[in-house]
């Protein structure tokens, strides 16, 4: 069932992310890279993206060292997915902190755009 981003709990929306990438992988294939996202606020978690051979796969928690780490509160999360928050402004405000390879951290939002995610998610 399709629903509001915000009915998500934050491993649903990891879960959702994982299917909407692997539907249609054009847009990650070639990009090889582990992003870590530790997400604060109502909802919290470290969650690593493993993009690798066109395929995403999400884990819970720390497995390997990342190509680069985000750090950004639940709601930012939620937004940027949605290409409803610009990943450089949120950066320039200290909504987002990047730790490890920038460039890989900005990839991720030409990435999101391409998909073009809207609600109902």
């Amino acid at each position: 069932m399709v629903k509001a981003i915000r009915e998500y709990s934050l491993e649903d929306l990891m879960e959702r992310i994982e299917e909407i990438f692997n539907h249609n992988p054009s847009p990650i294939q070639g990009f090889n890279a582990v992003v870590q996202y530790d997400v604060y606020g109502e909802e919290k978690g470290t969650y690593q993206h493993y993009f690798k051979n066109g395929k995403l796969t999400i884990k819970k928690g720390i497995e390997t060292t990342p190509t680069c780490t985000m750090q950004l509160s639940y709601d930012s999360f939620k937004k940027f997915v949605l290409g409803k928050q610009s990943g450089t402004m949120a950066l320039l405000t200290g909504r987002v902190r990047v730790l490890g390879n920038l460039s890989t951290a900005m990839r991720i939002e030409t990435i999101l755009r391409r998909y073009n995610i809207r609600e109902p998610f």
